[in-house]
């Protein structure tokens, strides 16, 4: 299964911010305190960062979004 979003369990606070701000509801609440929140529906992700974007650890690594090949691919040749 690819895992479109992935958090290192060492920095992440489980603040659950992503979860607030991601459009398709991706992550769930993990009910352990603390802990990372669970990718519920990893196949829905939009790429568009908003759990990057709101994590005030991201420059730490807790969260990384990771695109599948094709869509790195188009994003560094640009749309033709």
């Amino acid at each position: 299964m690819f895992r479109p979003v992935v958090f290192n369990e060492k920095v992440c606070d489980g603040c659950n911010l992503c979860v607030e701000v991601c459009p398709v509801d991706l992550l769930e609440h993990n009910p352990v305190r603390g802990k990372p929140p669970i990718l519920k529906y990893p196949d829905e992700c939009h790429y568009d960062g908003a759990c990057w974007l709101q994590c005030p650890h991201r420059d730490e690594g807790a969260i990384e979004v990771i695109p599948p090949l094709p869509v790195r691919v188009s994003i560094l040749r640009g749309d033709r």
